[in-house]
């Protein structure tokens, strides 16, 4: 092997040569096209149309549950969903494994839902559009969005947040100017639903889910008389509850509310054994139930 072959002998002299032109711009337009697709990957993610204006804020979890079912409330209608006028903010809470309450939209209106959640990080998503966002607890997130079209736009869960992660759906509907108006002056009549009063209902047997968040009742067993038999439960937890009565063929459902909010059920029950539990999905599996014994 002779010295210019050996891989640790000095290389020859003049074995060096300088760059061809050819490879000089071919060096000089591979860095101007990096440094382009920078600062245009850059641009595209901080000032891109794509992104939806958002702001976050710190809140408290109770009082925002709170607000969310004073929103649902003022805006709900015979439908259960709340019909969010123009010019108005939107309030949803996120939960295991739910959203509420369901909006109604203007099209070609300005908006800003504000989302939070009651538990655990969730995250918000539109199918089919460009909005997503991680929604966290004690944390609210505005995002300003503007419906162009009339329709039902599903809403998931696309953050992993336990075993029924993959039930924690609900809709958008967006609707014309027409029907919006229409339903306002049905809502501001008080032709609203009243299922998410701040009231008991008279006569009914009142009780109370746990103020600190546990997935039970302040009661495991009640009794009644056999006929109409109604169940008011009060929710002065964050996290929102409902109650229902089933059993015997009888499955009857009150309306999720949030912090502040009473759910009540009421059907006409025979002498027998019966179940009342919450009925917001997983909520009786982690032992929000009881038992109503009719005599």
């Amino acid at each position: 092997m002779s010295a210019s072959e050996s891989p640790i002998a000095s290389p020859a002299p003049g074995w060096a040569k300088k760059f061809p032109r050819d490879e000089k711009i071919f060096l000089v337009l591979v860095l101007v096209s990096v440094a382009f697709m920078t600062v245009f990957a850059v641009g595209w993610v901080i000032w891109g149309s794509q992104n939806v204006p958002t702001r976050a804020e710190i809140v408290d979890q109770k009082a925002y549950a709170a607000q969310v079912n004073e929103f649902t409330k003022r805006y709900q209608a015979d439908d259960g969903k709340a019909w969010v006028p123009p010019g108005t903010d939107a309030y949803m809470l996120a939960f295991r494994f739910g959203w509420t309450p369901e909006l109604v939209l203007q099209e070609d209106t300005k908006y800003t839902i504000w989302i939070s959640s009651a538990d655990v990080l969730h995250g918000f998503s539109i199918v089919g559009q460009n909005l997503n966002l991680q929604i966290a607890p004690k944390h609210g997130f505005g995002a300003t969005i503007t419906p162009d079209a009339p329709g039902s736009y599903r809403i998931i869960c696309n953050e992993y947040c336990g075993l029924d992660h993959q039930k924690m759906t609900s809709f958008l509907t967006v609707v014309t100017a027409a029907e919006m108006a229409a339903t306002q002056t049905t809502i501001a009549a008080g032709g609203a639903a009243t299922g998410s009063g701040s009231g008991a209902a008279p006569g009914a047997i009142e009780i109370s889910a746990d103020p600190g968040n546990a997935l039970r009742f302040d009661v495991s067993e009640l009794s009644a008389s056999a006929g109409t038999v109604t169940i008011s439960m009060a929710n002065p937890a964050s996290l929102p509850h409902n109650v229902a009565i089933k059993g015997d063929g009888v499955d009857v459902k009150g309306e999720i509310v949030g912090s502040g909010g009473t759910s009540t059920a009421s059907a006409d029950l025979e002498a027998g054994t019966y179940t009342f539990y919450c009925s917001v999905p997983g909520h009786e599996q982690g032992g929000m139930t009881g038992t109503l014994t009719v005599k």
